[in-house]
């Protein structure tokens, strides 16, 4: 995939989630935006890329393998 495409594809992702947020932080939830993707990204490259562009946005990202790789180790 190619950085416009995956910066497209955050800045879409990070729409929704900013949408979904707000809507509950109207309704006074405590509520805080995160994306968890159940695999590592392709190439580190690629991982530094996504993460970035979602920190930018001050969204966190959890990578469920590698979180799930670190507590067995």
């Amino acid at each position: 995939m190619k950085l416009d495409a995956i910066r497209r594809n955050v800045n879409r992702q990070a729409r929704q989630i900013w949408d979904y947020i707000e809507s509950q932080l109207d309704l006074q939830k405590d509520v805080c935006p995160g994306v968890i993707f159940p695999g590592l990204a392709h190439d580190s490259d690629r991982k530094r890329i996504v993460e970035e562009l979602f920190n930018k946005q001050e969204i966190g990202v959890v990578w469920e393998e590698e979180t799930a790789a670190k507590e067995k180790s």
